[in-house]
């Protein structure tokens, strides 16, 4: 049986053999492009590194910084024992305490990425359902258009929300949006969501990638 068979076993679910493979600051140092990946973008704070434990079911998996920003370095998640199935937690961006030059590498780097890596096959873009889509959301979405990567949107912290504010939130973020169907509440502390982002995760992991590299 195969990781997009039965990604999750035990009670309660986890992924078996996730584990931490590498953290790179330079595209040229990722690992071998091969298998399938996923990637985990977002704004810094947003709770990318608690998205990336929830949907594995491990909850030390990543680790969830106080301080945001932290993020410093696209961080690669096996998802099985031989690593041909990975999670990919990209530097977050839009932190204001890091300089220009900084977030310069990273665009540079991300772009890189987003360009150049054959495995990925989709990206799960992490926004906090108190924002309105921010200037590198759109940059996410127009990267990942132009290479031909499919996004799923999680819209997180929807427990900071009363249920008909998070709905409403949800609409107007679908307008915004490249499809309602492709996008989502979700809380990593208050379990909401948890089974649907699952299910987007392994269908991307089922896709066969169509891109045109550049």
């Amino acid at each position: 049986m195969t990781l997009i068979d039965n990604l999750w076993v035990g009670d309660p679910p986890r992924i078996p053999h996730v584990h931490f493979m590498c953290g790179v600051p330079h595209f040229k140092q990722c690992p071998a492009d091969v298998g399938k990946e996923v990637a985990l973008s977002g704004y810094s704070n947003v709770g990318k590194s608690s998205v990336c434990n929830t949907l594995t079911g491990a909850n030390q998996l990543a680790r969830v910084a106080k301080q945001p920003g932290r993020t410093r370095e696209i961080n690669f998640f096996a998802l099985d024992a031989a690593a041909q199935y990975r999670l990919v937690d990209l530097p977050g961006y839009g932190y204001a305490r890091v300089s220009s030059a900084i977030q310069h590498k990273w665009r540079h780097e991300l772009d890189l990425y987003f360009r150049k890596r054959q495995s990925l096959v989709g990206v799960i873009l992490i926004m906090d359902i108190r924002q309105s889509l921010r200037e590198w959301d759109k940059l996410m979405l127009e990267w990942a258009q132009a290479t031909q990567v499919p996004v799923y949107g999680l819209l997180n912290k929807a427990d900071k929300l009363s249920k008909n504010k998070a709905l409403h939130a949800l609409k107007n973020m679908s307008v915004q949006w490249q499809g309602a169907d492709l996008l989502q509440l979700f809380s990593a502390h208050h379990k909401i969501g948890i089974t649907q982002a699952r299910a987007a995760l392994a269908r991307m992991l089922a896709t066969k990638s169509v891109r045109t590299l550049s």
